[in-house]
């Protein structure tokens, strides 16, 4: 009799829970990723929105020199603007949405395997001197490559070789240290993919990412210098409802249709707080961290607050000059976005009318509860002189966007970073083995790969690989780490190597899975 009052009890509960659930618990319509045809579509009701909300937001959008809106929920459109039967054609110029773009390009090869975020230039453009041979693909993610900024340089877009315009500018910063949003160096993404696949970057691009999702080779085009380099930071020029499906991409955490293109790695290191910038990862502007540094413009602002205030945690923007977004919000299953006009300071980052708009959209969910922080307003840490007012007083700088130095003298060669596989590994005895990968180099690279591969808890083993090749190198365990193996039936090795060069090489870190032998080696992790 107790069971049996148990479980009509728990009947009970449920059917209170659902009749308290908003919308009356229906659950939101969900929609596959689309291929070859055009989104698929869902009322708003059918979404688990508020349709009046949701069209007062769109035309919020529009009133705010909004071009083309377009909302989506779980993979449908829900939503557009009243003009998207003429919009919906139209190219739309990305402005720096093109930064996350490449991010995204340097995603699908870094998944591939074929670049490292601790790759550095030298190994890819040995042509590149010293001090900008040791920047990495990871510096320049993070808007940290430490060179010099002068707005009227860095923003001129008439400039002929974008590649050699980085290469040239001399250094402000360490590294890796120094937050400052530019141009050119994020040319090197591009450039520096485009060596290390061994195609041209847009090539690559269209044949690895963007024929699985959707987006034609003729639908869309990405500026070049007069050198013929993809830029990369700008001029990726395309339809509004295939920008979305680049954030759609992302809102599926890198996979399409049951396929990953985009690794777990790639995803997490690439919306994670960087250290530079709490609000910025890679060449994507983030919402999980803060103080949140801006683009200079009159000065550079370090305001003490989350880059998109009174949003979601999880959230994060492509965001380009004018105002064009494309803004992700996974946890509520959201993609908006727009094209259009707004104030030319605008370069990037949180207006008020963004917030407004994202806080409308979310506003607009009935189906579960969203909760929006209030996060107040954040006080200004630092502004630091020095913007566009100051970069006009040296015509020194800027002329050489326009009449550019020779190259400096190369740097010695450098070695590519190497390249610890996950998949295949094993321990046999004290033995665990790790797959060891030396990637191509081009010529005036260091084309093998030699040094040493470390972990805690196990002893350091040298290892020499030759390029493009890969090696099962073994780490002898201690006593203490195998007991600790044989007791919980796994283990973690927080494993590094280290390829060496002339200036130090290239360093590599991963965590590393194991199974004891009874279990086999863990697979496809």
């Amino acid at each position: 009799m107790g069971r049996l009052l148990g479980v009509v009890g728990a009947l009970m509960l449920a059917a209170l829970a659902l009749l308290l659930t908003p919308a009356g618990a229906a659950a939101a319509k969900r929609c596959q990723a689309p291929v070859d045809g055009g989104w698929q579509r869902a009322t708003p009701a059918e979404a688990g929105m508020d349709a009046a909300k949701l069209q007062s937001a769109i035309d919020y959008a529009t009133t705010q020199q909004g071009l083309a809106v377009r909302v989506f929920r779980y993979g449908c459109l829900v939503g557009e603007d009243q003009a998207a039967g003429v919009n919906n054609s139209m190219r739309f110029e990305s402005w720096s949405m093109a930064k996350s773009v490449s991010s995204l390009l340097f995603g699908r090869a870094m998944t591939q395997g074929k670049i490292s975020p601790s790759d550095k230039v030298g190994a890819l453009v040995p042509e590149a001197d010293e001090a900008h041979g040791k920047v990495t693909m990871e510096d320049i993610l993070t808007m940290s490559s430490g060179v010099h900024w002068n707005g009227f340089r860095d923003y001129n877009i008439s400039q002929r070789d974008r590649v050699g315009d980085f290469l040239t500018l001399p250094f402000d910063h360490e590294p890796g240290t120094y937050f400052e949003y530019g141009q050119s160096p994020v040319a090197m993404i591009p450039k520096a993919v485009g060596v290390a696949v061994g195609k041209d970057p847009r090539t690559y691009l269209q044949h690895q990412l963007f024929d699985r999702i959707g987006i034609k080779p003729k639908a869309w085009d990405w500026e070049r210098d007069n050198e013929g380099n993809v830029e990369g930071f700008w001029g990726a020029r395309m339809r509004i409802d295939d920008f979305a499906r680049l954030g759609e991409l992302m809102r599926r955490d890198g996979r399409w249709n049951g396929k990953r293109l985009l690794s777990k790695e790639y995803m997490q290191r690439s919306l994670a707080p960087s250290g530079p910038n709490p609000c910025y990862g890679w060449l994507i502007w983030t919402n999980n961290g803060k103080p949140c540094i801006g683009p200079r413009i009159t000065d550079r602002d370090v305001v003490d607050e989350y880059g998109y205030p009174g949003t979601p945690r999880d959230g994060f923007v492509f965001s380009g000059l004018f105002g064009q977004i494309v803004a992700v919000y996974p946890s509520q299953g959201i993609v908006i976005v727009r094209t259009g006009q707004d104030s030319p300071t605008t370069l990037a980052g949180a207006t008020s009318w963004q917030l407004e708009l994202f806080r409308r959209v979310l506003g607009s969910i009935t189906d579960e509860p969203v909760d929006l922080p209030d996060d107040g307003n954040g006080e200004t840490i630092e502004a630091v002189d020095g913007g566009f007012q100051d970069a006009i007083l040296h015509p020194e700088d800027y002329i050489q966007g326009i009449v550019p130095d020779p190259l400096p003298p190369a740097g010695p060669p450098r070695v590519r970073a190497p390249q610890l596989r996950e998949g295949g590994h094993g321990i046999k005895g004290r033995r665990a083995f790790v797959h060891v990968g030396c990637q191509p180099a081009p010529q005036g690279a260091v084309q093998t790969c030699k040094g040493r591969l470390r972990a805690k808890g196990a002893r350091p083993t040298a290892y020499r690989i030759a390029a493009g090749k890969s090696k099962r190198v073994a780490l002898v365990l201690g006593r203490g780490t195998v007991h600790r193996l044989v007791r919980k039936g796994k283990l973690t090795l927080h494993a590094s190597a280290r390829n060496r060069d002339s200036l130090g090489g290239s360093a590599t870190a991963a965590e590393l899975h194991f199974r004891d032998a009874a279990a086999g080696p863990r697979k496809g992790f």
